[in-house]
């Protein structure tokens, strides 16, 4: 029988956190004196979701507060998001999609829609190719009131008032979303060839009225902590990734731009009506904590741009191509298809392959999330630990798009 009062055997990540310690003990090593070896201490950070923004468990090892070495470890909200498209039609796929990264659901269902449709030459209704960039920026910005929020409020007291303001602004969009698609998180939205439904009436005037108040309220943002003399010195010169980072990891959205990198795919790679829209790469140049959240707060300004403009150009016509009307079914021919999509966090690519039956053979998916996450040992470690937590909010991780 098992004894209930055993110690119960540490895990790997924390044997090889002990692994390292012990080796450096042995070495006679310090953190930056000779002998402080015996001081570290191995603390875990997370996986409760308000601390890690999701439940991501963090392996620190400390010699006092500084951050010697850390260890993410992944995978407590698993869910075989992946291996579940092989037993399901290519329609009935498309609410789990909502279920990666749950806080930009209208971004991941674009990206998976737009790869089956491309590898099954299908062209959306042009109408329904504007709605869709509109849903698109709508969910952007609520998704960055989101992770500046958090994250603001990660460095308490400061940002208490910033998460306040954010969600309930991000409320007003969310209501926007719901009267279009009937859900408030998990949309069910997008159809290959188009859209579920078309605006309901009076929609496009909620719409511009919401738009024509979102710059006075990201002032009013900015004001809370822009000149903070706290919030600076928490943020500036903090958690800095650079170019060659940006490079050598894989990291895209808003973390590389912050970095310089003017990588973003509604540009480099553009699709859909993007070209046609006038708005501009935010970047930045420090690659610092600041600037991470910097450009977040300008790509909020500039995805209201976009949907304005989207809303002068909506053309008349479906949203649905009628030869895919229920029942849905749809066999993309034998192959396979790659698609990049600019959520806002990053590159989301969906990559499918077909044998030409009405289920995906594979799929898989390429979360900006997933990406970011492997610079942490690097970023983190030489920070103290109250700047390691101001660092990894700055990043903006969702498990759920990690996990899958």
């Amino acid at each position: 029988m098992l004894d209930q009062f055993a110690t119960p055997e540490p895990d790997e990540a924390v044997k090889l956190a002990l692994r390292r310690i012990e080796e450096s003990t042995a070495r006679g090593e310090g953190s930056d004196v000779e002998g402080l070896a015996f001081n570290e201490v191995v603390v875990n950070m997370g996986p409760q979701h308000p601390s890690t923004h999701g439940v991501l468990r963090l392996v620190v090892t400390l010699d006092g507060e500084l951050v010697k070495d850390v260890i993410p470890v992944i995978g407590y909200l698993h869910r075989c998001k992946e291996k579940l498209a092989e037993k399901r039609t290519y329609f009935q796929y498309i609410p789990i999609v909502d279920r990666t990264e749950y806080v930009a659901g209208m971004n991941c269902e674009w990206g998976y829609v737009m790869t089956v449709e491309k590898l099954a030459g299908i062209r959306p209704t042009r109408r329904a190719e504007f709605i869709r960039v509109i849903m698109a920026e709508l969910n952007r910005i609520a998704s960055h009131q989101v992770a500046v929020g958090t994250f603001t409020a990660d460095l308490a007291p400061l940002g208490t008032a910033m998460v306040f303001y954010m969600f309930r602004d991000r409320e007003y969009i969310l209501d926007l979303l719901e009267e279009v698609s009937g859900a408030r998180m998990m949309f069910n939205y997008f159809r290959f060839g188009g859209l579920r439904y078309d605006l309901p009436d009076g929609w496009v005037e909620k719409c511009r009225g919401l738009m024509k108040r979102l710059p006075k309220l990201i002032d009013e943002y900015e004001s809370l902590v822009q000149d903070n003399a706290i919030f600076l010195q928490r943020c500036v010169g903090k958690g800095v990734i650079s170019q060659q980072d940006v490079i050598d990891y894989g990291i895209t959205g808003p973390c590389a731009r912050a970095s310089g990198v003017a990588h973003d795919l509604r540009r480099t790679r553009p699709y859909s009506v993007y070209p046609e829209l006038d708005f501009e790469v935010c970047t930045e140049s420090h690659g610092d904590v600041f600037d991470r959240y910097q450009v977040r707060m300008q790509e909020m300004r500039e995805s209201v741009k976009i949907i304005e403009q989207a809303l002068d150009m909506l053309p008349k016509g479906p949203v649905q191509l009628g030869s895919l009307r229920a029942p849905y079914v749809i066999t993309p021919p034998p192959g396979e298809c790659y698609t990049g999509q600019e959520n806002p966090r990053g590159e989301y690519g969906t990559y499918i392959v077909s044998d030409g039956s009405r289920y995906p053979y594979r799929l898989k998916f390429r979360d900006p999330c997933f990406c970011n996450l492997q610079l942490f040992p690097k970023l983190l470690s030489g920070n103290k630990i109250a700047d390691a937590v101001a660092i990894s909010g700055s990043v903006d991780l969702v498990l759920g798009g990690i996990d899958r």
